[in-house]
Parts: structure tokens; sequence; C-alpha cells
């Protein structure tokens, strides 16, 4: 049915209907008669042209065809294993090596038939060996824990090998350290963290020496100015200090006491007034001065044996040669003699020389080893 013939059917349709409406009006018919007349005629009048309007002819239905199965994909091989244990894997410094001990995870890539390697078992674990190596080879011995997590992410998953003949990956992987090489690694951090202490101590120690050499007794003034930088309200102390500082700065800086500061000068450890025992006088400074008036008095413990200790050092002679014992014989003998308790000390050794005027055997044997100096050190 094509577009003419539908709007004939309308105006068919609307002409039987619209009939037997106007003939019952003209007529005057009942309402529901000039319905039933229009419907009819409309009825009648519909099956008739459609009878008449000519039927397409149906299209040819194409023949059912059956569906062509798809193909199924081609199914993958298993992996297989291959176990790895206790493997070398180099680090970051020589002669270091992390142990290392894991499971290959490997499948061809095609099947087996096509392959033309012999070994794809060890082609896997080659390729798993490589890529633990690039890692490893920048990692601190010390740590084979974290290398274990990196290497575990990074080998788990699959990867192709260098030639594409097999997909590998890595699981249960471990990385340890021998028993040798953790002992040696931890002895050398512990040398180096006691390294590093001793040279902040050293360095701390140096600052110091710096510090108050080149700045605080750089001269009288400056050490004075320094005290009194930290007692500001404790100004005649300050003034009482001015001749320990100058020995301090004097002695920092190897040289005399200037003259303007000698009358300062002059009071000693442990008399009244004596600045080195007051509690609130630096102890480091206290010390210092003490140290410096013992080396100007001469009054250490062994003075006057490390003296002649000295003299005998200039002289070229030992103590222990024969040369130097009868040197100390006869310092000995002269020291004796010279010595105002000398009846108290006991007979001169001429005077216990023998009937005859021989010399008794003091003189004729040779002094024992070591006997003069001991002696000497004794008196």
């Amino acid at each position: 049915m094509n577009t003419r013939h539908r709007v004939q059917l309308f105006f068919a349709v609307l002409l039987s209907g619209l009939t037997p409406i106007f003939l019952g009006r003209h007529f005057g018919w009942s309402i529901w008669l000039c319905v039933f007349g229009s419907a009819v005629l409309v009825a009648c009048t519909g099956l008739l042209m459609m009878a008449r309007i000519p039927r397409a002819a149906a299209p040819d239905v194409p023949p059912v065809r059956p569906p062509v199965p798809e193909p199924e994909p081609p199914t993958e091989l298993p992996f297989r294993e291959v176990p790895l244990q206790n493997l070398p894997l180099p680090s970051s410094r020589p002669d270091y090596d992390f142990r290392f001990s894991a499971t290959v995870l490997w499948r061809p890539t095609q099947p087996l038939s096509l392959t033309s390697h012999a070994n794809l078992a060890g082609l896997a674990a080659d390729a798993i060996l490589v890529r633990a190596r690039q890692v490893s080879a920048n990692e601190d011995p010390g740590r084979p824990d974290l290398l274990a997590m990196r290497l575990a992410g990074l080998l788990g998953a699959p990867a192709y090998d260098g030639g594409g003949l097999v997909v590998a990956m890595a699981a249960g992987i471990t990385v340890t350290l021998t028993g040798e090489d953790t002992a040696r690694l931890e002895k050398m951090a512990a040398l180096r963290k006691a390294e590093e202490a001793w040279e902040q101590q050293r360095q701390y120690e140096r600052s110091r020496r710096e510090y108050f050499g080149g700045e605080v007794l750089k001269s009288t003034g400056s050490a004075v100015v320094w005290w009194l930088s930290r007692h500001e309200e404790e100004i005649e102390q300050a003034v009482q200090l001015i001749g320990p500082l100058t020995e301090l700065a004097a002695a920092a800086n190897d040289s005399d006491v200037p003259e303007v500061f000698r009358h300062y000068v002059g009071r000693r450890s442990g008399a009244p007034g004596d600045p080195c025992e007051d509690p609130e006088f630096d102890d480091e400074l206290a010390d210092l001065l003490m140290q410096e008036e013992q080396a100007a008095s001469g009054t250490g413990d062994d003075g006057f044996t490390a003296r002649v200790a000295d003299l005998m050092n200039d002289l070229g002679l030992s103590p222990d040669s024969e040369e130097g014992m009868v040197w100390l014989d006869r310092v000995g003998r002269a020291t004796h003699a010279a010595r105002p308790d000398r009846e108290a000390a006991g007979p001169d050794p001429e005077d216990l020389a023998g009937p005859d005027g021989t010399p008794d055997q003091y003189d004729r044997e040779p002094p024992r080893p070591g006997a003069p100096w001991q002696d000497f050190q004794n008196d």
C-alpha cells in the first residue's frame, strides 16, 4: 500500500461515515440509527477498498545460514619451576656477595616442537639472574632484607628473556649474607662510628684550643675582656685576675710578660688572695695557670732528674752506656761531696781507700748497669 492508496481509503471512509448522518437529519431518523448506519457503511467501504488495493509481492527471504563457530583461543602452556639455591649476587662493595635463592616460574612462548633451544629452563634462570644482578649491584651489602623486598616486587612480574623464547618470573625470593661477611660489616660499622666520634671529639678540642689560643689568650686585654663578658658584675675580681691572665696569655703565645703588666704578677698558687683558689675562677684557666707556674719555677716532681737527662742527651751520653755510667758516677760523687749534710749522708768513697792508699772495691769495680742512675735519682 502506497501513499495514494492510503489517501483514497481515507476519503472513502470519511464520505461513507458522513452520508448516513446527513440523511438521518434530513429524514428525521433517531441518533442511534444514524450512528449505526454510519458505522456499518464505514466498515463496508473499508473492506471494499482494501479488497481493491493490490497487494505487494512478499520480499524474498534469504536462506538462513548456520553460524560459523569462532576459532578457540590457543591454550597457554602451564608454568614450569626451576629452583635456585644460594647463588652469589654482586653488591656495591667488592668481595661482599649476596646469597640469592628463589623459585623460577617459566614457560615457552611457542610450542616445544618449534623451539630451537635445548635448555629453556636454564635460559629462564639466567634471565632472572640478569635482572637480579642489575638491582643488587647498587645495593649496600649490609641490607639484604631491603634487597629481597625490591627483588620480590621486580621479579614477580613475568618478562621475556633477551631472545623472546621464554617468559620467566620468580617467587619465594630470599637474600642473605654469609656470617663472616656480616661480622666484618658490623665490626667496620662500629669502627667507623668510633672514628667519627673520635674525629668529632678531636675537632671539638681543636676548636677550643683555637678559641682560647687565638681569641681568649691572644693578649692580656682579650683575656680580661673574655672574663668580664662572663662576670659582668665582678669588676674588682677582674682586677685581681689581671696577673694570672697575663701569665696565661704570655705562656699561650710563648712570650715574656709585658712590662706594663709585670707588677700584677707575683702571687703564687695557694697564697692568700690567690684568684686560682676562688671557686668562681674558671677551672680550665686555673689548670693552665698552675701548669705555667710549675713549668716556670721548675718545682715538678722530676724537674732535677729531667734536667740531668736533658744534659746527658746534649752530651750524647746514654744512662745505660759505659761512658754514661762513669759520668753519672762522677757527678754523684761531686754531688755527695758538695752536700751540706755530708756527715749524715755517710763517708766519701775516697775515705774508704785501703791502708796502702789504693782505691777500694768502690773504685776498682766498674759501676753496675743502672746503678749510678738509680743512686743519682735517690740522691
